[in-house]
């Protein structure tokens, strides 16, 4: 059954540039042109996992000598990926997708050999062979049927469908790891091996579709070219294309016009190209919304405020997205001092209307650092977990141990929070409960909006805190101020042993409730 002519053909086809995806001819001349039993043809160049950049071949002269004394020549083995046109077509295999049988497939190549294994009653039922039987032949064949199964990360197990003599399903094998050009592959019991992995490369491109919008009554300009992306990692530019003629009234009426073309791609071949465009006009913007709580500043509420807003069009739902400036001149300085809503035009110069809708409603105290959107440095810190923002006070949760002695102490430390947006801040609290006992001073330090640390003003402690107590248990209540986060110093009572703290709190409100 074997026909070792396969290469001289592709050779000529090759030279003379007549390939089967330029002509847009599917199929090799022994499948009939409509079948019942197999579906369209695709095809592919099938890398191994193991050997990346290797292909498989089918009936490639050049493949190692197999089989009893050597005496066949290899009906599928492992090359390097050609790097033409043509040659990528001639190493091509062609998969006939069997009907009614999920993934699973007839491989020939393009001389319309099939890829076979040999039956259960030889000797040698583990290896391949090339036969002459038709596609719709090989689709009633188990032995010439091969199943796709996932092997993950977009690769396959390409599985005979007829199992072996011992019931034990036979997968396609890069046989003894080798990788060298022409290697045999042949079929072995179906494992997890890299050399059983493939990845199925399509010939066939991929182009995205182009989509745009255009104003109704203006017929637009059509793309001049497009990027073809092949599945091995090539990316063809597709240029000139050739659009179908389209009634140009279709561009006075608000909708999607949809004109199809064609380009020529990487092997000749001709490839379909989209182009989508949203016809109609774009109008005023939703209302934005925005939520914070009794007592947030208008600072803050600018600070939060969308940059953008979404705009309509017209004879759709679609929208766009354009940049908003906000008016806050007319917004009350007590807008905030009180639940409800008020609305916030956008500036006269956006060009459209838009209206950011404001809720406020009731707040309450909440530990910052226990939120959202928080992170953590510090000076220093040993192995002890991180543990200061857990809302337990008398278990160390920070400590700055280190060889050395009190020679080598970390004397000031400090520890700083930064927050993903600014916060109000009217409070914080710092704790040494259980711990080593020696946190001799501390001060707390907010971080304002241009990244400078400026003490806390505290309504009744002045910096640096003295602790003169054996734990430390400092509570401060702050005049209001703007936060991009916290920070705070501290230095031992003595050089002896090192600091530990056991928590931070940093308070401000928030929605009530959240």
């Amino acid at each position: 059954m074997r026909h070792n002519i396969r290469r001289k053909i592709r050779n000529i086809l090759a030279a003379t540039g007549i390939v089967a995806l330029a002509l847009a001819v599917a199929a090799p001349a022994s499948a009939e042109a409509e079948s019942e039993l197999v579906g369209a043809p695709e095809h592919y160049v099938i890398e191994n996992v193991h050997a990346s950049g290797k292909v498989l071949e089918i009936g490639n002269d050049g493949a190692q000598a197999t089989g009893p004394d050597a005496a066949w020549t290899a009906a599928a083995a492992i090359f390097a990926r050609a790097e033409t046109a043509a040659d990528i077509t001639a190493q091509a295999v062609v998969a006939y997708p069997v009907t009614g049988a999920d993934r699973t497939y007839v491989f020939t190549n393009d001389a319309g050999e099939v890829l076979i294994r040999r039956a259960n009653d030889d000797e040698y039922y583990r290896y391949l062979d090339l036969s002459s039987m038709t596609v719709d032949e090989a689709a009633a064949d188990p032995y010439a049927q091969w199943k796709a199964v996932d092997a993950g990360n977009g690769a396959v197990y390409l599985q005979n469908v007829q199992r072996d003599k011992n019931g034990m399903t036979a997968a396609l094998d890069m046989y003894n790891w080798k990788t060298d050009n022409g290697s045999e592959i042949q079929t072995y019991d179906a494992g997890t091996a890299a050399v059983q992995k493939w990845v199925m490369r399509s010939l066939t491109p991929v182009v995205d579709t182009f989509t745009a919008r255009t104003e109704s009554g203006v017929a637009p300009t059509l793309p001049t070219s497009a990027t073809a992306r092949y599945s091995w990692g090539l990316n063809q530019t597709l240029a000139p294309i050739e659009w179908q003629a389209i009634d140009e009234t279709v561009w006075d009426a608000d909708g999607t016009v949809v004109v199809n073309g064609t380009a020529t791609g990487y092997f000749g071949e001709a490839v379909p190209v989209t182009a989508e465009y949203l016809v109609g006009s774009v109008g005023d913007a939703r209302d934005t919304v925005l939520s914070s709580y009794v007592g947030v500043t208008l600072k803050e509420l600018r600070m939060a405020a969308p940059k953008t807003v979404e705009r309509t069009i017209s004879g759709s739902d679609v929208t766009v997205t354009s940049p908003v400036a906000w008016d806050w001149s007319a917004v009350p300085t007590d807008a905030t001092a009180r639940e409800g809503t008020f609305t916030v035009p956008a500036t006269g110069g956006t060009g459209f209307t838009a209206n950011l809708v404001v809720t406020i409603t009731a707040a309450e105290q909440v530990n910052i650092l226990r939120t959202g959107g928080v992170h953590v440095a510090y000076t220093f810190k040993d192995g002890t977990t991180f543990a200061l923002t857990d809302g337990v006070r008398n278990v160390t949760g920070f400590a700055d141990w280190r060889s050395g002695g009190a020679a080598n102490r970390v004397n000031p430390n400090s520890v700083s929070f930064y927050f993903d947006q600014p916060r109000q801040v009217t409070g914080a609290a710092v704790f040494d409960i259980a711990g080593k006992q020696n946190i001799g001073s501390v001060t707390v330090q907010y971080r304002d909006l241009i990244g400078g640390w400026v003490d806390l003003p505290a309504s009744t402690t002045e910096w640096p805190y003295a602790n003169t107590a054996s734990d430390l248990s400092m509570t401060v209540d702050s005049e209001p101020v703007l936060a991009s986060g916290m920070r705070v110093v501290f230095s031992n009572k003595t050089s002896d042993t090192w600091m530990t703290l056991s928590e931070i709190e940093v308070y401000g409100p928030a929605a009530a409730g959240k």
